[in-house]
């Protein structure tokens, strides 16, 4: 990296414009609840925990204005975004310490302080971590969903979401006389969408801005299920049809059969098997 870069600038700039796998840590000040890392939670080299709101490692504050958190009124919708999306996680890709989500909120620097009513709104950064490490599975779910909020007029607010996949998967056969046989798709997806949306209020509170929380979490709901059809088609059906029209020998008929295994929903992609198990349910809860 330092002989092809000229400086640690040059260094950060690269490492920006690269997606990688979301990194975990643990929160001591919350019973070491796990959460995601990334550059909008990231003061020099400490990262700010959703859960307590403090960073780590822990920096003092600088004599420019301390450290950077959100106001008092963001860091409290912060907060039940958080419990809100664990909640979220749990029902479409299961509970456990494989599964890890944050959300992270900041006022823009000409919003104001605490001024969520603002035109300048605020954004926000929701994570999903889903690791596989079962069998012969290996492989990770990575969801970054940023969003800008923009208040308007009316009651009404513009909303801006751009959402990256990012997702491996490798397969290995369980019998030893065929280990050689591996496979490995990985690959990532990004799509951006606007919409202006009124804003509910979920309490008597005319401050309360937890509605928020509603259209953002429809939004992403909605991206998700419509990229995970996306990775279906570009990644998993298109490798599956190459597959099967390539001439090959016998130990390749056998990477075909595990192929074959893996897209099915019996024991194969199990990540993309859960999921698509759960919206199917939610599907015919809302047409009930």
């Amino acid at each position: 990296m330092a002989a092809l870069l000229s400086n640690e600038e040059d260094v950060e700039d690269l490492f920006q414009r690269v997606d990688h796998p979301l990194a975990i840590a643990s929160d001591p000040k919350a019973q070491g609840k796990k959460y995601l890392l990334i550059d909008h939670s990231r003061d020099g080299e400490s990262h700010r925990s959703p859960w307590s709101n403090e960073y780590y490692p822990p920096i003092v504050s600088s004599e420019d204005g301390g450290v950077f958190k959100p106001s008092f009124k963001l860091r409290q919708v912060e907060r039940i975004a958080n419990e809100v999306f664990e909640s979220y996680c749990a029902m479409y890709f299961g509970k456990g310490e494989d599964v890890v989500s944050s959300v992270y909120l900041w006022d823009k620097e000409d919003g104001g302080v605490g001024n969520l009513s603002s035109t300048n709104g605020f954004a926000g950064c929701f994570l999903i971590s889903k690791s596989l490490n079962e069998g012969v599975e290996r492989g990770f779910w990575n969801s970054i969903h940023v969003v800008d909020v923009r208040s308007m007029s009316g009651g009404t607010s513009k909303y801006k979401l751009t959402t990256t996949i990012l997702f491996s998967i490798d397969v290995t056969s369980n019998n030893t006389v065929e280990a050689s046989n591996k496979l490995n798709i990985a690959g990532s997806l990004t799509k951006q969408v606007e919409e202006t949306s009124s804003v509910q209020k979920l309490s008597e509170d005319s401050d309360d801005k937890t509605g928020h929380i509603l259209n953002i979490g429809q939004m992403i709901e909605e991206m998700e299920a419509e990229m995970r059809s996306n990775i279906d088609a570009l990644y998993i059906q298109k490798t599956r049809e190459v597959m099967n029209s390539i001439r090959c020998d016998s130990s390749d008929r056998k990477k075909s059969g595990l192929m074959a295994a893996m897209m099915s929903g019996n024991g194969g992609f199990q990540q993309q098997s859960e999921i698509q198990a759960a919206l199917a349910a939610r599907g015919l809860r809302k047409r009930n």
